[in-house]
């Protein structure tokens, strides 16, 4: 007898919001453990496996809890895609990776992060082995023999780690170079000197190659790598070398001027190859945080964030005039999730069940933002949904307000041992599937060359009617005051030439004369002219500086209010920090103190074994002392038993006697006339007489007694 719970359905405000265009579902992919994990070599038992398949995309948990009835309590999911154990590692990252890195090449940003109990396989999925690797190094393999052969200038774009990156000039790029060699010849010098020379070990490269119309050889491409992980709910650089210190300093999430999270002062490294980008990413997981626990001998404890930023600008721009602007960032963040245990089964203690209660922790803060989002869609309503409650959550934050694409691999280890667990894991993966995201808005399209879009720019100027600006200075014709004098050419003979040169002469005088009068009225205009606009500038220059005087004094009380919020931080930092001091010594404290408790215990389980020891023997020494002393008593009982036994026939013997003598007595006849015998009549002796008293006192009852009985505690 099977009892069914029926498949749940998606939401139907989901599916009108799907059919709408208004947002895209975050994909859930169920991926099945193979039976012999790779990650541990262990073997898994497929007769004991509660998860059957029964479809591409449903499967079915079998609960074992009353097997014994013959009940069998069954639960159906419903994901995107399920994995089935038998698909290899090349197929699942065609399956869940391509896209995204197709996504990634066009612009596009995405998050893919895996999510199970511990022991399911996360880690596998996405490291693997070196025969085998998983989604991180496949990723990296098929970047590079996508955009390997269009990569750009090495060092010409810097990670500001402010969310973007700045364009170096020729001497920033030679200097960034020798400093560069020069720490790396000093890292290989340490290496040689510590690490001994090892045998190469052969790594499966991925050969697929992507391609889509934007990537062709007129766009130039950077990647850059980071590699963070999220510890006690605090992030910490694995690439930077301070994580190697006792106490690292934990770095702080920002947003940008766009509202985006990004982690401040984070060390983002350029690599031009897979091969380089692999040996980041080694060094960054010898840095992680694992421990050895009853169900995992290396289990996470903490969640690890690879992220990989493909940067692009068109080659038609010059570098001289290359701007921020010009620059197209897109991103992928491969997130490897620590996973749920629970304390009992994990068999943790101390600072592992810490670990464990931070992680549990922060995954509840996902699956309640995934809950809310999806109440939200559901019901119409606008609650606020708990970002900031996690550094996880907080850093993705932008993912669920529809930034980019959000796929989740779900795994899980169908064993029975797990199945509150993965019943548990399952239900959250159904219900992150019926989650919608906001649609991520296009790309911007290809960045086109820069001396197209300024002639463009020039030709709409020029096409557009200008605003009449005020003139300053009118053209005014100068040639009258500059022109030359007409020639005066005069003659004594005739003295109507000499008039009409003379009319000649006045009538130029009269226009030098007019024009005169004209400049220097249109100059009076444009002197009350400029003495208005320098008042107007000067005012306007008053207000700037005014404006100016504010958003300093602004600027710097916003400076001031961070500086005190840095400070209250790092004193709230200090305080936790001290906490956890504090804490780790009532730790060791309470260590001490069971300790004691355990001595004190062990003493007194030997105290009171050497009082059951004494007990014991005083008890032996008790009974020898009581057989002694009964053995005595008999003895001297014998010895009483054979002296009564003497006085007895001694007595016997006497009355015997005294019988014979009074028989004799009795049978001799006494006359008056007859002789009587002298000794007859002689006189009892004092013996005789004390004979004849002692009879009486023998034959009385008490006499006749037989020996005295021993008490009963010396009866044998």
């Amino acid at each position: 007898m099977a009892l069914r719970t029926p498949m749940k359905k998606t939401q139907l405000g989901s599916r009108d919001l799907v059919a709408n265009g208004g947002g895209c579902p975050v994909e859930v992919f169920c991926r099945l453990r193979p039976p012999k994990d790779n990650n541990n070599d262990q073997e898994t038992d497929n007769s004991t496996s509660s998860v059957k398949v029964s479809s591409s995309t449903e499967l079915t948990l079998f609960s074992s809890e009353n097997v014994k009835n013959g009940q069998i309590r069954e639960s159906h999911y419903e994901f995107t895609h399920i994995l089935t154990d038998d698909v290899s590692q090349s197929a699942a990252f065609k399956e869940l990776a391509i896209p995204l890195l197709d996504d990634l090449i066009l612009g596009k940003n995405s998050v893919l992060f895996t999510y199970g109990i511990t022991g399911s396989g996360k880690t596998y999925t996405m490291m693997g082995p070196l025969n085998n690797p998983g989604l991180i190094p496949r990723s990296f393999d098929v970047i590079f023999n996508s955009v390997g052969s269009y990569l750009g200038k090495k060092y010409l774009l810097r990670s500001d780690r402010q969310n973007g990156y700045d364009i170096q000039s020729e001497a920033d790029i030679l200097l960034e170079r020798q400093r560069k060699e020069i720490q790396m010849g000093r890292t290989n010098n340490n290496q040689r000197a510590k690490v001994p020379v090892e045998a190469p070990v052969t790594r499966t490269l991925d050969t697929t190659s992507l391609w889509n119309p934007q990537l062709n050889e007129n766009c130039s491409y950077f990647v850059f790598v980071t590699f963070v992980e999220i510890y006690n709910n605090y992030i910490y650089d694995l690439f930077d070398d301070d994580i190697l210190n006792k106490a690292p300093q934990s770095k702080q999430l920002r947003e940008d001027n766009r509202g985006r999270p990004y982690i401040k002062d984070v060390k983002e490294i350029e690599v031009r190859s897979s091969e380089e980008a692999i040996e980041l990413l080694n060094m960054g997981l010898k840095r992680r945080r694992i421990a050895h626990t009853q169900l995992n001998t290396e289990s996470s404890r903490s969640h690890s964030v690879l992220s990989m930023r493909l940067v692009q600008y068109h080659n038609d721009i010059p570098l001289a005039s290359l701007t921020k602007d010009d620059l197209m960032t897109s991103t992928i963040h491969l997130v490897d999730l620590a996973g749920s245990e629970r304390a009992n089964r994990a068999k943790t203690v101390g600072e592992r069940v810490k670990e464990a209660s931070n992680i549990n922790s922060s995954l509840m803060v996902l699956r309640q933002c995934f809950e809310t989002l999806r109440e939200n869609q559901a019901q119409g309503v606008s609650k606020m949904v708990p970002y900031r409650q996690s550094k996880l959550t907080s850093f993705f934050k932008s993912y669920f307000d529809g930034e980019g694409r959000i796929r989740m691999i779900l795994c899980v280890n169908p064993t029975v041992d797990g199945y509150e667990e993965i019943q548990h894991a399952l239900k959250f993966g159904e219900l992150t599937k019926d989650v919608l995201v906001p649609r991520a808005l296009p790309p911007p399209p290809p960045v086109p060359p820069k001396t197209a879009r300024t002639n463009g720019a020039l030709r709409e100027i020029d096409n557009q009617p200008q605003p009449s600006a005020p003139v300053l200075f009118i053209e005014f014709n100068a040639q009258a005051l500059i022109a030359p004098f007409p020639s005066l050419e005069y003659s004594l003979l005739n003295g109507a030439d000499d008039d009409e040169a003379i009319l000649t002469l006045q009538e130029h005088l009269q226009r030098r004369v007019d024009e005169r009068h004209r400049l220097n009225m249109l100059i009076h205009e444009q002197q009350d002219y400029l003495r208005k606009f320098t008042f107007e500038l000067a005012s306007d220059y008053d207000t700037t500086i005014s404006d100016h005087d504010d958003l300093q004094k602004e600027n710097e009380q916003q400076n001031k209010t961070i500086r005190h919020l840095q400070t209250r931080i790092k004193l709230l930092e200090k305080s936790q920090n001290d906490f956890y001091k504090t804490t780790n010594q009532i730790e060791r404290e309470n260590k001490t103190l069971k300790s004691q408790v355990e001595d004190k215990n062990n003493d007194i389980k030997s105290l009171k074994a050497e009082r059951r020891k004494d007990k014991i023997d005083y008890e032996n020494k008790l009974k020898i002392k009581i057989n002694e002393l009964e053995q005595q008593y008999f003895n001297e009982l014998k010895n009483k038993e054979i002296q009564m036994r003497e006085i007895e026939r001694n007595h016997d013997d006497k009355l015997n006697i005294i019988r014979s003598m009074a028989a004799s007595n009795a049978n001799t006849p006494i006359h008056d006339n007859t002789y009587q015998n002298p000794l007859s009549t002689r006189k009892r002796s004092q013996s005789e007489e004390r004979i004849l008293q002692e009879i009486p006192m023998q034959s009385s009852p008490s006499s006749r007694q037989g020996p005295a009985v021993p008490p009963k505690r010396f009866r044998m």
